[in-house]
Parts: C-alpha cells; sequence; structure tokens
C-alpha cells in the first residue's frame, strides 16, 4: 500500500509498505495533521524513530472485518488513536487522559489502510453515518473538551482564547456553540479575519483589556506570555496553559496573583474516552460549523508540501487523502 513515511527530520516520501495483516482493517478516507506530527517533522520526536507512518487523527471505511464484530465492510468509521485501560487508580479518579496503561492504534495512518487489533475494535471504533473530513476532528475537540473542563465557568464568564491556531479555533467554535461570551487574541491579521468571518471576536494582543476576562486558555506554546496573562486575569479567576511546552521551561508565576488573587493555573493534556463521544456527538449534530477549521485539503502525495505550508502557518487546520 502507498503511506508517507518520515524517514527523518525534515523529510517525508511516499513509499510502497506492506499491507496490514489484521483481522479489521480500516481503509483510511482522511487524516488530520496534528501539532505532533508538525514538530516530528521539523524537530523530531522521542516517540517517533524513522522511518514511521505518522497521523492519528483520521477516519475511514471497513475494509475487513471479522464476523460478528459489531462491524462488516463498508460500514464508515471514526478511530480513536488511544484509550485508557478503566481499571488503574488514575482511571477510577476520572481522569483517564492521564492512564500510564493505555493501549494505542499501532499505526499511523498517513496511508491508505490501517490494521487495528482484534482486543481493539470494540473499544475504539465508532460507526458514523456518512463521510466527512470533519470527522478528522473528532480527536482534537476531545482534547478541547478536557481543557474546557479545567475552567470554571459561570453565567457570569468572559473566556479569551490567545492563539487562534487549529485548536485555539476549536475552544472558540466550542465556548460559541454553548452560548456563551468568547474573544480570540491572535497576532496573525490572517487568521483573525478567519475567526471574525465566523462572527467570533479577535483582537491583536493589547487591543482588548485583558481584566475583563476570567478565563483564559493559552493555546500558543509561547511560556513567555504565560505570566502576562495571570497577572492581569480577572480576580478569582483561571488560566489554562493547554499548548504543550517543552519538558524544560519553568514558568513565573506571580504569587501574588495566586494567593492574594485567588487566580488558579492549570493545564490539560490529551482526552479520555468519555471525552472523545462527547466530541464524536458534536460534531455529528453540528458537522458545518466544525468544519471551518479545516482550510486545507490535499492528497498524500503532496504530503511533504502540506507540512511545508504548515511550518509557515499558511493552513488552519489540513487533511491529507490518500
Amino acid at each position: 500500500m502507498k503511506a508517507l513515511v518520515y524517514t527523518g527530520i525534515g523529510q517525508l516520501e511516499i513509499q510502497d509498505v506492506p499491507m496490514p495483516e489484521d483481522d479489521f482493517i480500516i481503509k483510511v478516507s482522511g487524516c488530520g495533521v496534528c501539532g505532533t506530527d508538525l514538530k516530528t517533522y521539523i524537530v523530531g520526536h522521542h516517540m517517533f524513530k524513522p522511518p514511521a507512518i505518522l497521523g492519528h487523527e483520521f477516519y475511514g471505511t471497513v475494509y475487513r472485518a471479522p464476523q460478528d464484530c459489531g462491524f462488516k465492510e463498508g460500514d464508515v468509521v471514526v478511530a480513536v488513536p488511544y484509550r485508557e485501560c478503566g481499571e488503574c487508580l488514575t482511571c477510577r479518579r476520572t481522569v483517564g487522559q492521564m492512564c500510564r496503561n493505555k493501549s494505542f492504534i499501532p499505526s499511523g495512518a498517513f496511508c491508505e489502510y490501517v490494521g487495528v487489533p482484534s482486543d481493539y475494535i470494540n473499544k475504539g471504533i465508532f460507526k458514523i453515518e456518512k463521510g466527512d473530513d470533519v470527522f478528522t476532528l473528532v480527536e482534537p475537540l476531545a482534547c478541547v473538551i478536557n481543557g474546557a473542563e479545567h475552567l470554571k465557568i459561570t453565567g457570569f464568564s468572559n473566556i479569551a482564547i490567545v492563539g487562534s491556531g487549529p485548536m485555539g479555533a476549536l475552544f472558540a467554535l466550542l465556548f460559541s456553540s454553548r452560548g456563551l461570551p468568547v474573544s480570540v487574541i491572535e497576532t496573525s491579521e490572517t487568521r483573525r479575519n478567519l475567526v471574525s468571518s465566523w462572527g467570533i471576536k479577535c483582537y491583536e494582543p493589547g487591543q482588548v483589556d485583558i481584566e475583563d476576562f476570567d478565563n483564559i486558555v493559552i493555546a500558543v506554546n509561547k511560556a513567555e506570555i504565560v505570566n502576562e496573562y495571570i497577572t492581569r486575569v480577572a480576580d478569582g479567576g483561571t488560566v489554562l496553559v493547554f499548548a504543550g511546552l517543552p519538558r524544560d521551561v519553568v514558568l513565573n508565576t506571580d504569587s501574588y496573583s495566586v494567593h492574594y488573587r485567588e487566580v488558579t493555573v492549570t493545564g490539560s493534556s490529551g482526552f479520555s474516552i468519555q471525552h472523545f463521544k462527547k466530541a464524536l456527538e458534536m460534531i455529528k449534530t453540528n458537522p458545518g460549523m466544525f468544519s471551518r477549521v479545516i482550510t486545507h485539503r490535499l492528497p498524500l502525495e503532496q504530503g511533504r508540501e502540506g507540512f511545508e505550508l504548515l511550518k509557515k502557518a499558511e493552513p488552519l487546520k489540513m487533511v491529507l487523502k490518500p
């Protein structure tokens, strides 16, 4: 089968690789490019040693299925890239996203076919009525839903999203869909114009009073701005450090804000299966709204060109299609 193979930093190439031999195989219809994929391409990643097939935000049709598994050839499905064990103490504490005994789909999805282990079929594969690239957004939206649960939102809240990359945009759409007041702070004029076209308020940094917001999501990986928002968020407010930062980065936190103004600083990472299910239902209910995030679609053969565009931050969200 055809696959886009990561062969080293800055290197992606189309190769013929063996078909999966699993009893359950999904023919990939589309796979989103996430921030981790792009990071791996630019600087490498300890979890993805070349040669490797990247990509985990995918949907497709069932190509092969064992009898009586609940699925049949031709079913349209979306796959959970990982799932918590559901049994460990961490899972029982309802923070399955932190489970250290997760099971994974073993291959990336920048390819034509993905094999799924038999013990994963009924745990991490979900039917959808018809195929649409919007279902590549289920996993990133699940991460956003997890992040949103860390905020302290009341009937009087005003929310700011710092950064309108694909995740920041999903946060903005999530809160907008819930009828909550939300604004986006973004340096890029192109992205400000895009988000504004959705009816969401969008500002350049410095154009809005941060003190007006009691919940702030940092959706851009700039450690140097975190403390600025901690010191300026409304009294009793919450700052969510959502964007991933390098392990060795130490955040400076204003102790006065934390103690005397009761500001909460929190973070979130990944998703649990419950977040994934919520995201799937939200996208099923309103696919048109969430599909706005997808601005570019390219065939798999143009994958390297697509990654180069992403390096320049030209697309918001890109889907590669075999």
